[in-house]
């Protein structure tokens, strides 16, 4: 097992601890001997560990399961484009931190810590540093990750809850950099062209083999941020290809949204595109790994797409109502580029890669409610404005309780306890929302004020 620099082809021993090339500070890959391609799998292990042809072995690891996500059939899906042949779904969203970066994560740090390290640091827009700060809390390690100050905030909580140490920096190449100076006796940095990283990322293509029955598909579609998950895919179905496990390489599609389509702009020779809306964990200025990324479209005779950031969350809408299945706006990509990758290829065999989970995205969250609120005719930041205590005062309203001490005893007796003057207080909230309307005030000693539900008003019990 040696390493090899992707750029000067210079090699160098395993045993080095090597961020990059020392020589030209190129990329350094893993190259296995035969020994390597015996035994390819334990059937007893559950996770990406079950590979022989992992730089490090699984009584060294540290894991948390990550691996052995499921490869669904999506035929809904299917049937809603017109596609005849077989779609699949890889869904990496079933990792322990809800990404594929775990599978990386899970070998560098079981590398990091067989070497004595105590403390690991990375730069991240979310998925890499919530998945760090988790693998070394199980590592018994400390964790600094820089973060860009637009981190999505449920990556973010993600990261304290693992007791991550956090400090914003102004964009992620300065946390890179700032990042790298830390590399010593103590600190062993985690970026996604480390060659380890590339090792457990591999282990993608060798599941997707193994679930179809040791074939290839013959098309696969991923997103690109960095462009380590593409290229990593490459290696582990090239190494498989060598080992004659697959008779064939599938092409590789790589997906990008405009406004963050640097690889897609080199491999095809157009300008750099900056009109678009970005995503963060696709939005880098420097990735990492473009030219691996290249090479491993290039070497498949595929090819990359961009497409716009409506189109993906038209596929992120697509995905959850045909397959029941809810992932990060930057994984649905995937399904966004699917029409145009089809069309472009005659394939029987078709992978979707579905990178992360939604439920931690608040950008997701924002985007799918985004139908609803447009229906309803409110916005987004009005909708934390309708609590429990509102939609209740909405739904007396409804029933015919309509004015305030009425509604006060229905609150009481549906569990709300609040006063009088409170209630008031809500109801002219309502009303300078558009949710209700006064109509009357009328009383025989004393006025009242009566209220009714508006047209929004009604909407908003209806879908909220």
């Amino acid at each position: 097992m040696k390493l090899k620099c992707s750029v000067c082809g210079r090699e160098y021993p395993s045993e080095r601890v090597l961020l990059e090339c020392p020589y030209c500070r190129g990329n350094l890959i893993f190259k296995y001997d035969d020994e390597y391609k015996k035994n390819l799998v334990s059937e007893n292990l559950r996770s990406i560990w079950r590979y022989s042809i992992l730089p490090l072995s699984w009584e060294n690891s540290v894991s948390l399961g990550e691996g052995m996500t499921p490869l669904d059939k999506a035929s809904n899906l299917s049937t809603s484009i017109g596609f005849k042949g077989k779609l699949f779904l890889k869904n990496e969203a079933m990792n322990p931190t809800g990404s594929f970066i775990d599978r990386g994560v899970s070998v560098v740090v079981s590398y990091a810590l067989s070497h004595g390290y105590k403390k690991v640091v990375t730069a991240s827009p979310g998925n890499l540093g919530a998945s760090l700060s988790a693998y070394a809390a199980k590592a018994g390690m400390e964790s600094l990750i820089y973060i860009p100050h637009n981190i999505e905030s449920g990556k973010l909580y993600q990261i304290l809850m693992y007791k991550g140490n956090v400090v914003t920096m102004k964009d992620l190449e300065e946390g890179f950099e700032t990042a790298k100076k830390l590399f010593n006796n103590e600190y062993y940095p985690v970026f996604p062209n480390n060659p380890y990283y590339f090792e457990g990322v591999k282990t993608i293509a060798y599941e997707i083999i193994e679930e179809l029955d040791w074939r290839s598909p013959d098309l696969i579609i991923t997103p690109m941020g960095s462009g380590a998950l593409i290229y990593s895919i490459y290696k582990g179905f090239k190494e498989a290809l060598n080992m004659r496990i697959i008779d064939n390489m599938p092409r590789l599609v790589g997906v990008q949204v405009r406004g963050s389509s640097i690889i897609a702009d080199r491999l095809l020779g157009e300008e750099q595109d900056n009109d678009g809306e970005s995503i963060p964990e696709l939005s880098l200025k420097t990735p990492l790994n473009i030219n691996l990324a290249i090479k491993a479209i290039k070497d498949t005779r595929g090819t990359a797409l961009k497409i716009s950031y409506e189109d993906v969350v038209k596929g992120l809408e697509i995905l959850s109502e045909k397959e029941g299945v809810l992932v990060e706006i930057a994984a649905a990509s995937t399904i966004a580029g699917l029409d145009k990758a089809i069309a472009e290829y005659d394939a029987d065999t078709v992978v979707c890669i579905l990178t992360g989970e939604g439920l931690k995205d608040p950008v997701t969250v924002r985007e799918l409610t985004k139908k609803v609120r447009k229906r309803v005719g409110i916005g987004y930041g009005e909708i934390s404005r309708i609590g429990r205590t509102k939609l209740k005062i909405l739904r007396g309203i409804e029933d015919g309780y309509n004015y305030g001490y009425t509604l006060w005893k229905y609150l009481g007796r549906e569990g709300v306890k609040i006063s009088l003057p409170t209630i008031y207080q809500h109801l002219l909230e309502l009303e300078k929302m558009g949710l209700i309307k006064l109509v009357s005030k009328t009383g025989l000693t004393k006025e009242k004020s009566i209220y009714q539900l508006t047209g929004r008003g009604r909407n908003v019990l209806k879908y909220i």
